[in-house]
């Protein structure tokens, strides 16, 4: 399997994941190593535990990394989610894109997440496929889930991006 050459890294270090990131392709960290530089903000993966390479469940996420290395990490960024969104998508480093509105950071308060991959073929051939995760809480057992909004697909989603927080300046996850 191929290996990260961490000379080649100047943002991140390998302490800084959920998991050991020899089992992330090089390339996913080298993105994300580049967006850090980009966007001009601090980033964080997530801590928790799956957020850069799973080794049970769906094998269809771009998590997994059973026979084969991890394409994705979650991550959250100090800043303006709006902002550090729309220089995600301009970067052209990724080709899956999810921001989930209804989650926690490191530090257990709220924070936008971004899933990000280098997923072979985005929504098409020119454009990251991209999602909108909010989380519903079922009537009648209360219990959460995820739903999964493809803006791309139906172009009335692209409103979730009008949440607050999308517009609330974050700092000082750690």
């Amino acid at each position: 399997m191929k290996k990260t050459d961490w000379n080649k890294v100047q943002k991140l270090s390998p302490n800084e994941f959920s998991e050991n990131p020899r089992h992330a392709e090089p390339l996913l960290i080298y993105s994300l190593d580049e967006i850090r530089t980009v966007m001009n903000e601090k980033m964080y993966p997530s801590k928790v535990s799956g957020a850069l390479a799973r080794f049970s469940g769906s094998t269809t996420t771009q998590h997994y990394a059973v026979d084969r290395l991890s394409k994705a990490c979650d991550v959250f960024c100090e800043g303006y989610p709006i902002y550090n969104f729309m220089t995600i998508l301009n970067s052209g480093l990724f080709n899956g894109i999810g921001i989930y509105l209804d989650t926690n950071g490191n530090d257990g308060k709220s924070w936008v997440m971004f899933h990000l991959d280098i997923r072979e073929i985005g929504f098409n051939y020119n454009s990251s496929l991209i999602w909108i995760a909010t989380r519903k809480i079922h009537p009648l057992t209360h219990k959460n889930s995820t739903e999964y909004h493809y803006p791309q697909k139906d172009p009335k989603y692209w409103k979730l991006l009008k949440s607050e927080i999308m517009y609330e300046s974050r700092t000082k996850i750690k």
